[in-house]
C-alpha cells in the first residue's frame, strides 16, 4: 500500500470519528433539552434562547467541564448538566448582583444539590473566581459580558483585563469562550453595559483578541434586524433583542 493512499485511509478515518463525535453531541444536547424533568418556565424560553443551535456553535459534549458565567438561575446551567453527564462538570457561577436577582430561583432549581447532582455553585465576585489552571473546556457567558461595564452603587467595579487572564488560566488549550450578548450601536462605548445593558459586539471582539483568544466565529440565530437598539432591554417587547453569538478560541 503507498504512502499517499494512507494518508487518505488516515484522513477518513479521522473525519468519520470527528462526524461520529458531532453527531452524538448533537443528540445528547437534544435530549438534554427535551428532558421531562426540567422546569417549564425553561421550555418556554427555548423559543427565542435557541439551546440546540446555540450549545451546537459551542461544541458541548459529553464528559467535559463547563463554567457557566454569570449563570443567573441557571437554565443553560441545568442543560449543560445533562449534556456534560455524569463524568462531566457544570461549575455555576454568580456574583452579588446577580444573586439579588436570580439567587432564590436558582437556590429553588439545585434543591440544595437534591437536583443536578454533577454541578458546583460559586457565589462569589468575578475578581476573586480561582479554578485549577487548565480545568476547563468551556467557559460560557450568557447575556453577562455588559455587565463587565455595569456598575450597582458602592460595590466593586470588576476588572475586565484580570478576569480575561482568568479565564484563559481556567481553560484547557484550544478550548471555547462562547459569549452571547444584547448587541448595542456600532460605536457605541462601553458605559452602554451600565445604561442600556447592551454592549458593542466590536468591543468584545477587541478586548478578546487582545486578552490572547482567537475569534473563531459567529452564529446568526439570535439576531434581530427589528431592534432599536438605542432602547434599554428592558424596554423592547418579548425579550426579542438582537444578540450576537461569538465563539473565541484559548490560543
Amino acid at each position: 500500500m503507498n504512502v499517499y493512499l494512507i494518508k487518505v485511509i488516515i484522513l477518513w478515518l479521522l473525519f468519520s470519528l470527528t462526524f461520529k463525535v458531532e453527531a452524538e453531541s448533537e443528540e445528547t444536547i437534544k435530549a438534554s433539552i427535551s428532558h421531562s424533568q426540567r422546569l417549564k418556565t425553561d421550555f418556554i424560553k427555548d423559543e427565542y434562547r435557541k439551546p440546540q443551535e446555540i450549545l451546537t456553535f459551542f461544541d458541548i459534549s459529553p464528559e467535559s467541564t463547563v463554567l457557566d458565567i454569570f449563570a443567573g438561575s441557571g437554565y443553560y446551567s441545568e442543560i449543560l448538566s445533562r449534556v456534560v453527564g455524569p463524568k462531566g462538570k457544570v461549575i455555576i457561577h454568580n456574583d452579588a448582583h446577580f444573586l439579588k436577582y436570580y439567587g432564590k430561583d436558582l437556590s429553588e432549581r439545585l434543591k440544595e444539590g437534591e437536583r443536578l447532582s454533577n454541578t458546583t455553585r460559586i457565589d462569589i465576585s468575578l475578581n476573586c473566581l480561582e479554578l485549577k489552571e487548565n480545568s476547563v473546556d468551556t467557559i460560557l457567558l450568557v447575556l453577562g459580558y455588559h455587565d463587565f461595564y455595569y456598575v450597582m452603587e458602592n460595590a466593586e467595579k470588576i476588572n475586565v483585563t484580570t478576569v480575561l487572564a482568568k479565564f484563559k488560566k481556567f481553560l484547557k488549550p484550544n478550548g471555547i469562550v462562547g459569549i452571547i450578548d444584547h448587541e448595542a450601536k456600532s460605536g457605541a462605548p462601553r458605559d452602554t453595559g451600565h445604561t442600556l445593558h447592551r454592549i458593542d459586539p466590536q468591543i468584545v471582539k477587541s478586548e478578546m483578541t487582545k486578552a490572547g483568544f482567537s475569534f473563531d466565529g459567529e452564529l446568526n440565530v439570535l439576531r434581530n434586524t427589528t431592534d432599536d437598539k438605542s432602547k434599554k432591554i428592558w424596554n423592547v417587547l418579548n425579550g426579542s433583542t438582537s444578540r450576537f453569538v461569538y465563539r473565541f478560541r484559548n490560543n
